[in-house]
């Protein structure tokens, strides 16, 4: 069975330390409010971290006693455990006594310069000993406290020019969490987080004219990829809440009314933290070229949107779900539809999921009619853009355009609207309309 080791304080600061600076480097470390810190100072047994394994307290042990803790390391640590529990030396020998019984004076031995400068001196506590690696005072490791002192000396006496370097060393460049995928380990800074804002609102906006005007096809395609630019949207937003030091599920919040506005401005101002944390390292900032680049393509996708407008948009009984007067519609049509004096042409395409629609609810109804593909013959194509040009329709146009009675009527119009030009409500009323 592995032995496990916890790391226990009494609130002891070792000599030649600064209470007060020492206090403030375990603050940085444990990242805790003051009163927490008062209570690790209340001079009580505290355990510090528990459940570590050797190397790990060893690891603990150098760290705490760098910064002027007196730590203990319970159990103890291998090296300290064979250091405590080492036989004391034989006493020496006695002197053989002379034949007489009387004990001739032997002075004591010199003890050799050699031995004297044997010895070491702690450099957290001043303790002289035999050289070893734990001291037997305050229980550090002398060697890696040494080391860490002169680390700190070295850094402290740094050139300014070092300071101005980026924060983030080059180990951690190939840490960056990418901007697409699904997975939850990493962090997102504000940068890349306004990034995929950007992004996914102009896919969002592509996918509007997909599911308007491909019909069922088009719908269902449109909601599953809406659906996955969700699912990365709630992503961008853990790895944002990893940046700030919160759990992912503090992303739930954007998703509450009122609350949600405050938390979306949270992420997108409130900067991340500097240095490592439970999700790993700060990610590398976004370029200005990429994020200017990102706001391009949104602003491209709000314009294709933005040329779809109500009136040209398809008529929405046509769309799943919002169908409930078609039959209504389909019997007013037919009250007033003539198969012998109305005529009724559609101009189509061979890939337009509308299309099919009309046409098939044409041939339920037993209606007449002349359909032309306007992909595939190009005859047809020039008589139809010449009757769009006559009727001054211009901009984006959905199909099928139906022409009813010589009445062009685009974007794939509705059987009410269609009812309004057949000859049974008079050439003169269609016409006004």
């Amino acid at each position: 069975m592995t032995t496990t080791h916890e790391i226990l304080f009494f609130g002891e600061v070792l000599p030649g330390h600064d209470p007060a600076t020492t206090r403030a480097a375990l603050q940085g470390l444990l990242k805790c409010p003051a009163d927490t810190l008062d209570r690790v100072f209340s001079g009580e047994r505290v355990t510090l971290r528990k459940g570590l394994a050797t190397w790990q307290a060893e690891h603990y042990l150098s760290t705490l006693t760098g910064i002027g803790l007196k730590v203990v390391v319970e159990p103890p640590l291998p090296e300290m455990a064979a250091a405590g529990s080492a036989p004391p030396l034989a006493p020496p020998a006695a002197a053989p006594k002379h034949a007489g019984g009387a004990e001739s004076p032997v002075p004591p031995s010199p003890v050799p310069a050699e031995d004297k400068a044997a010895t070491i001196t702690c450099p957290a506590c001043g303790e002289q000993q035999p050289p070893r690696t734990l001291c037997r005072a305050c229980s550090i490791d002398m060697p890696r406290y040494t080391a860490a002192a002169q680390a700190m000396a070295s850094e402290r006496t740094a050139p300014a020019a070092a300071l101005r370097q980026s924060p983030l060393p080059d180990d951690e460049a190939s840490g960056d969490t990418p901007l697409f995928g699904f997975g939850l380990d990493g962090r997102f800074g504000r940068s890349a987080y306004l990034q995929s804002a950007f992004l996914g609102f102009a896919a969002a906006m592509l996918l509007m004219p997909v599911m308007l005007f491909l019909g069922m096809p088009g719908i269902l395609l449109g909601l599953a990829l809406l659906l996955m630019l969700a699912v990365w949207g709630v992503r961008a937003s853990v790895l944002r809440c990893h940046d700030l030091g919160f759990k992912g599920w503090w992303s739930l919040a954007t998703l509450i009314p009122v609350v949600g506005f405050i938390a979306g401005l949270a992420l997108l101002l409130v900067p991340g933290q500097k240095e490592h944390n439970a999700w790993g390292p700060r990610r590398r900032p976004v370029g200005i070229p990429a994020l200017a680049g990102a706001l391009v393509v949104a602003v491209a996708g709000a314009g294709v949107m933005a040329r779809f407008t109500p009136d040209g948009l398809p008529d929405p009984s046509r769309i799943a779900g919002l169908a409930s007067t078609q039959q209504g519609d389909e019997a007013a049509f037919m009250a007033r539809y003539d198969a012998h004096r109305d005529r009724i042409v559609m101009y189509s395409l061979t890939t337009c999921g509308y299309c099919t629609e009309k046409r098939r609810q044409f041939e339920h109804m037993g209606v007449r009619f002349t359909e032309y593909m306007i992909d595939e013959d190009s005859a047809a194509e020039d008589r139809l853009n010449a009757h769009l040009q006559r009727a001054g329709i211009t901009g984006a146009i959905g199909t099928p355009i139906l022409e009813v009675n010589g009445q062009i009527l685009p974007n794939n119009p509705s059987l009410s609207i269609l009812a309004h030009h057949l000859y049974g409500r008079g050439q003169a009323q269609a016409k006004t309309l």
